[in-house]
């Protein structure tokens, strides 16, 4: 479980990162061939929110009985998984706004998992 939870975090920071991607080449897009970055961008997001949920529960159950660690990686996890739901009601008429409240948000959890699994490496 140990080794999955950063591989988890990476993967969800490598999801990000092919999502705005794939953002910046549908800009550039222009004719039929651009039908194929609507299912992308449709997954990628669903991917995101899936990838972050494991993160998180992975991270949480690791900090097991470290308090202070579970409390900050849970709020880290309520941020990160619901603020973007709440984000897309606040902000649906803005969407660059929303992709990047949203894309900040989410990559807290990652980050968070990855700063406490280098903690204790560093501890041990």
């Amino acid at each position: 479980m140990k080794a999955t939870l950063p591989a988890f975090a990476l993967v969800t920071l490598v999801l990000l990162g092919a999502y705005h991607l794939m953002r910046v080449a549908a800009t550039g897009c222009v004719g039929s061939g651009c039908e194929l970055y609507i299912p992308l961008s449709l997954l990628l997001p669903l991917l995101i929110l899936g990838a972050a949920v494991v993160t998180s529960v992975l991270a949480i159950s690791a900090a097991g009985h470290e308090r202070t660690w579970l409390i900050a990686l849970a709020a880290c996890a309520a941020v990160g998984v619901l603020g973007p739901i709440a984000a897309l009601v606040i902000l649906r008429d803005n969407p660059d706004a929303f992709v990047i409240t949203s894309t900040v948000l989410v990559a807290l959890v990652p980050v968070s998992a990855l700063i406490y699994t280098l903690r204790r490496v560093n501890a041990t």
